[in-house]
């Protein structure tokens, strides 16, 4: 506010240039060129450039400054002074940056660090001074039309002097010291504001400092601080207790203290006050100067809260952060105030609870969950569907009672729940076989971010138990024959924590051991030594049908495989029955016969014990002759019962007289009369099952 600026070289300065406009209307600030007649601007002089500069500042380290220089040109209006250079970076390059001016149009102020100063300059020339000039545009809003109403200009000589050691005044600091207040403070190198709530009692310091008095305690700079002296009972500041008051002590010492007391009434919500202080030092012969505004926002004050209590009851948890339950889950919610009521209005023994009623209320009607009182401080809802639920405090004794209570709200979310597939890697199984079991839980699509939840898993069922119980993908051992049940229960990561369960089943196979007895009787029902021979098979495969908690399946089969020499042949193989009890097999081509039954379970990819069983069964081929003719012409000169030079059975011969003559086991058809005399013999032949073949055979010589 005052026309001629002397400002240190080298030092920040801060020149404030707020102006009032009674009529609420909106002003805009600009930077201008100043006037040299009415409507003319002023030429503006050519200020100096540079060339470039590199020099080695460090060897070891290496460190190199570097600046690109500055091109000549016109000052203007919006780098009106010479500002000098700063370095930036860091080795091994260090940058030299021209300094810039700082414009602040919501706090009015300007900035700026002075960098030039010609200490040979004359009185009269223009050297080390400058003048800067601000535009203020009033506009106003007529018929939906911003229009302009009028402007004025603020200008200002500034004159740059060497303050020699003296260093200005430190920038005002602000500090709450009011605890849930609302009050916040924010300093910043041209700026000191101060954000306060409507009915909300705060206390805020203001410290005035001087850093030669830090630097040297012996400098004893006192400082002296100038503020508008209505500042309490003009109505566009403080206006004697709407807004608040300020009190000032140790003025002229060196360190002034200030203090607000803030408690706006409603009807200031929305205003901005700002205070021009200018703090000055008593230092000599040149003083040190520190413009400043402090700038004062107020704001409604939110002073209801409702949050979630920890500890959820229902189906999954919750946290405050969270606001969340899954479905079927309740949440207790809690209402406050974090008003700090001022002493000098509620009596101290007064309680918040005393002083303050709660209504709760729903924006949406269906599946609110609302308890059916909903005037206490803390109320346990059940919501179905994600809700919003408004609190409305209310003051009954205190400050502005009636016009100083809030509304707040909360929302919780039912979350949707998971959806838990159990699977197993095969669907029947031994008894005492592995199958792996998994589980995958997700969440039903359109959830959001809610969709990559993380989930633990907790399993049940026959052979589990703790701590192999847990996990996606666990392994297991069915226990009982038929239906096994596994249980999966999922459970999300905190703050939901929603569980869902799913089941999946293994069928128990017991291990199966295929097993058949074989049996043969001739044509007649009798045993005998010719074809064709008839067999019968009898089942001995454990367990039983159905045992096993599924059908079991039966296949037959037979190939001829050797003839009656022991040769190898190359017959195919028959299927001759499925069933469990086959019917009787009859075989007509003498030979050796591999029998195989193969069983299986339905559905069983994983086969329990021996599921083959085989038999060799013989057929034979009996032909008794009733002649023989010994007399070694080859022909019929031995007494052949098969085509097989062998048998196994037992041959025994008789004359006539009942003598046997000739025995022998295994016969190899090879008995020719031993030199008994011509005539009839009896044989009696007997096969390894012990059935008798008997007859009589004539020798001839």
């Amino acid at each position: 506010d005052i026309p001629i600026q002397y400002v240190c070289w080298k030092q920040n300065t801060t020149i404030t240039y707020s102006a009032t406009e009674p009529d609420g209307d909106s002003v805009v600030y600009s930077l201008a060129a100043p006037l040299r007649a009415c409507g003319t601007p002023v030429t503006y002089n050519t200020f100096p450039g540079s060339a470039r500069v590199t020099k080695i500042l460090s060897q070891n380290p290496l460190c190199v400054y570097d600046f690109p220089g500055l091109p000549t040109g016109l000052y203007s209006p919006t780098n009106p002074i010479q500002l000098g250079f700063d370095t930036v970076g860091t080795c091994p390059v260090k940058t030299g940056v021209v300094r810039t001016l700082t414009f602040n149009q919501q706090a009015r102020t300007l900035s700026f660090v002075p960098g030039v100063f010609d200490a040979t300059a004359l009185p009269n020339s223009g050297n080390n001074k400058y003048q800067i000039a601000v535009l203020i545009t009033e506009y106003r809003r007529i018929n939906g039309v911003r229009r302009v109403i009028g402007t004025v200009r603020r200008e200002a000589n500034i004159i740059v002097i060497n303050c020699g050691p003296n260093t200005t005044p430190n920038p005002v600091t602000a500090t709450p010291v009011t605890p849930k207040s609302g009050t916040q403070t924010v300093n910043t190198t041209d700026t000191t504001r101060i954000d306060v709530r409507t009915c909300n009692y705060s206390r805020v310091e203001l410290n005035f400092t001087d850093p030669d008095n830090l630097k040297t305690p012996s400098a004893n700079q006192l400082l002296t601080v100038t503020l508008p002296a209505n500042i309490n009972t003009d109505p566009n500041l403080l206006d004697s207790g709407d807004v608040g008051t300020f009190s000032l002590t140790g003025n002229g010492t060196t360190n002034p203290r200030g203090v607000f007391f803030f408690q706006p009434s409603p009807t200031t919500l929305g205003r901005t006050i700002r205070l021009n202080i200018r703090v000055e030092d008593n230092n000599c012969p040149i003083k040190g100067v520190q413009n400043r505004v402090v700038v004062i926002r107020i704001y409604k004050g939110f002073v209801a809260t409702a949050s979630a209590i920890v500890g959820a009851t229902g189906i999954g948890n919750t946290t405050p952060a969270s606001n969340a339950i899954c479905p079927g889950g309740s949440l207790t919610l809690q209402g406050g105030v974090v008003r700090p009521d001022s002493i000098r209005r509620i009596a101290t023994n007064t309680t918040q609870a005393q002083v303050y009623t709660y209504q709760w209320s729903v924006a949406n009607a269906g599946g609110n969950g609302l308890p059916a009182v909903t005037t206490n401080q803390q109320i346990v809802v059940s919501p179905t569907v994600t809700t919003r639920y408004r609190l409305t405090a209310s003051p009954t004794l205190g400050f502005a009672q009636g016009s100083c209570g809030d509304t707040t709200s909360i929302v919780v979310r039912v979350v949707p729940q998971p959806v838990v597939a159990a699977t197993a890697s095969v669907p029947s199984a031994c008894i005492g076989a592995q199958v792996t079991l998994r589980a995958t839980a997700t969440r039903p699509t359109g959830t959001g971010s809610n969709l990559n939840d993380t989930y633990t898993y907790t399993w049940s069922g026959p052979g589990i138990t703790a701590p192999n119980n847990t996990g996606a993908t666990i392994p297991v051992t069915p226990t009982a024959l038929g239906v096994n049940t596994y249980t999966v229960t999922a459970r999300g990561a905190s703050p939901y924590a929603c569980t869902a369960t799913s089941t999946v089943q293994v069928l128990g196979l017991a291990v199966i051991t295929a097993k058949f007895a074989a049996d043969s009787t001739g044509a007649a029902g009798k045993y005998n030594n010719r074809p064709p021979v008839t067999f019968t098979f009898t089942n001995q495969t454990t367990p039983v049908v159905g045992a096993a908690g599924a059908p079991t399946t039966y296949a037959w089969t037979y190939q001829r495989f050797k003839d009656l020499s022991n040769s190898p042949v190359a017959d195919p193989v028959v299927n001759f029955s499925t069933a469990a009890a086959p019917a009787p097999l009859k075989l007509t081509q003498a030979g050796y016969y591999r029998v195989r039954l193969t069983t299986s379970v339905t559905g069983s990819a994983n086969p329990c014990g021996t599921l083959v069983a085989e038999r060799i069964v013989f057929v034979p081929d009996l032909q008794v002759p009733n002649i023989i003719t010994p007399n070694g012409d080859g022909q019929n000169d031995l007494f052949r019962i098969s085509s097989v030079n062998s048998t196994t059975s037992k041959l025994e011969i008789f004359n006539r007289w009942g003598r046997k003559v000739y025995e022998q086991s295994n016969y190899a058809n090879n008995w020719g009369g031993d030199n008994q005399p011509a005539g009839v013999y009896y044989y009696l032949l007997t096969d390894n099952k012990g059935v008798q073949t008997k007859g009589w055979v004539e020798v001839v010589r």
